[in-house]
């Protein structure tokens, strides 16, 4: 189920929002379920009426949000702009994400390495879709040649590490003030 689109008239709602609030601030290993019971305002064993335990609950949270990021990622990249206005797309992305969901932002970018690699199928990998930009991109002969997947990797860290730097820093309007200097250098980065 898509976690974005829980029943708010359950528990599952709150625990969700408990588990990944500490998942994000203290990591998943760190958390038990005891600590998210009592964030939630919950018994321990109402959660198990919904997750079988923790690391199904960290991975359920995690492909919700992330499958939310990376669509919306493919979305501005299959869009009819022109490479530097999906950059731009991006990066507005990112911001958004950083600001609206700021636990879950942080908890999947930490947990990505984690998880990736028991992506159901219909979740697109946001790698997959940074290097569907750059080839595009290339084509149009807007991107430099290269390694699609080394430029991707390039444009893809660096948009996250500004957002996760602004809300590790507590300023999360860094990010809105300075929008056009992040997505400008990051097409800076790749441009032909």
């Amino acid at each position: 189920m898509d976690i974005l689109k829980e029943k708010p008239d359950t528990k599952r709602p709150v625990i969700i929002r408990a588990a990944t609030a500490l998942f994000a601030k203290r990591g998943v290993d760190a958390t038990s379920m005891r600590d998210i019971a009592e964030a939630a305002g919950v018994r321990e064993a109402a959660i198990y009426r919904y997750f079988a335990g923790k690391e199904e609950m960290s991975r359920e949270i995690f492909v919700s949000w992330y499958g939310w990021y990376s669509r919306q990622l493919r979305e501005i990249v299959r869009g009819p702009s022109d490479t530097k206005e999906k950059v731009y797309g991006a990066a507005r992305l990112e911001r958004a994400a950083a600001a609206e969901h700021t636990e879950a932002f942080t908890y999947f970018c930490e947990n990505e390495a984690r998880f990736l690699r028991t992506l159901p199928a219909g979740v697109p990998r946001a790698r997959d879709v940074f290097i569907e930009l750059i080839i595009e991109g290339q084509k149009r002969r807007e991107v430099k040649a290269g390694d699609a997947g080394l430029l991707a990797d390039m444009l893809s860290g660096a948009l996250c590490a500004v957002a996760l730097s602004s809300i590790w820093r507590h300023r999360r309007g860094d990010l809105n003030n300075h929008l056009d200097l992040v997505a400008e250098t990051c097409w800076a980065m790749i441009t032909a």
